[in-house]
């Protein structure tokens, strides 16, 4: 039989975290450390289909995606802290499309015991870690949607022998645009093998209460991968979700810069839905070859939906779309990464070039 080696259960053999690269500056007999790590990234998305509403401008056939990160971690006895600062191109729907710095985190945790620890401020929800679990391309393809990265976060994480299980609540939610959420809770449970790892999510939302277009939200989760051998892998990602979205809105003020207040209303529960197949092939040590199946469901794309778009204005995919990917990884160094992707089918873009270093 086979087994994964220590490098693909800690590296799942393709992201190189800045977790791994991280350079201590200090530590001391009692184990107190400060580190420092970051991320170069350069490259995007060749021939972007605005019509998917993916990116933030319909003028450009080539959307950037550049990033860079720098981060500080360090902890003292029990206590731990993370500061990290991106800057990345704003290059989402509604979006600005300029490069823009942001604290992208920020916390204190405390270690209740080896297995088991708290920690506050604004980091990433529990769900986000497994968000795309059971996909092995990198540019995200079938993504949950879920909250992401949010401020005013407590969370909590254990392990359980072969368990892993995380929760975190967040108070007064944000969208990647700055839309209200309301409040936030998430979380998971997984069973972490040699030759499976299989876990299960769930989120829920009180919505905005007429401040943004979103409304009350629930959100279930499955991602699974298998390693059929030490150079080859299968994953499974999928969610449903339940969103009320407003279907009206009010103007309530103009202020002098002619910018508007609006008061959302007439909120309709909508299903959205996808899936993937992805798998994972080692071809050498220095490059692996990906790929993908993907499905995905909206029924703001339905024009027999009362709540859909209307005939006029209907996708050119209709209510679901399919789409596959393929892609080729060259890790000359394990701190270098040089990635293409082709896609295939109804996606967002037709290909993904990128490059990465690690730090």
């Amino acid at each position: 039989m086979f087994k994964r080696t220590a490098l693909c259960i800690a590296l799942s053999a393709l992201f190189v975290t800045a977790n791994t690269q991280a350079r201590t500056v200090y530590d001391n007999d009692q184990g107190d450390t400060l580190s420092v790590y970051g991320e170069v990234g350069v490259g995007g998305h060749i021939g972007a289909d605005y019509e998917y509403g993916e990116f933030y401008t319909d003028d450009e056939t080539y959307i950037d995606d550049s990033f860079a990160t720098l981060g500080v971690k360090g902890n003292y006895q029990s206590t731990y802290y993370r500061l990290e600062l991106d800057y990345e191109r704003e290059n989402w729907a509604y979006g600005s499309g300029d490069m823009a710095l942001a604290i992208d985190k920020i916390f204190i945790g405390y270690k209740i015991t080896p297995n088991h620890a708290i920690e506050f401020g604004l980091t990433d929800t529990a769900l986000d870690d497994y968000d795309k679990f059971g996909d092995f391309t990198l540019d995200t393809t079938v993504e949950t949607g879920e909250a992401g990265d949010q401020e005013n976060t407590l969370k909590y994480e254990g392990r359980f022998s072969d368990f892993k299980a995380g929760i975190s609540y967040s108070y007064n939610g944000e969208s990647s645009s700055g839309s209200a959420l309301g409040d936030v809770i998430n979380g998971y449970i997984g069973y972490f093998s040699e030759y499976v790892d299989v876990v299960v999510g769930a989120e829920t939302r009180t919505g905005s209460e007429g401040e943004s277009k979103y409304g009350e939200q629930t959100l279930y989760t499955l991602g699974l991968r298998a390693y059929l051998r030490d150079d080859l892998a299968i994953g499974l990602n999928g969610y449903i979700e339940n969103e009320d979205i407003a279907q009206t809105s009010t103007t309530i003020d103009i202020s002098s810069d002619d910018e508007y207040t609006y008061s959302y209303n007439d909120y309709q529960t909508l299903e959205n839905k996808g899936a993937l197949i992805s798998a994972r092939y080692q071809a050498t040590p220095k490059i692996q070859l990906t790929g993908s199946l993907n499905y995905e469901e909206y029924e703001a794309w339905d024009i027999s939906s009362p709540y859909g778009v209307s005939p006029d204005d209907e996708y050119s995919w209709g209510k679901e779309r399919t789409w596959s990917t393929l892609g080729v990884n060259f890790n000359p160094t394990n701190s270098v990464l040089f990635a293409l992707e082709l896609n295939f089918g109804e996606a967002a873009q037709d290909a993904y070039a990128y490059s990465r270093v690690y730090f």
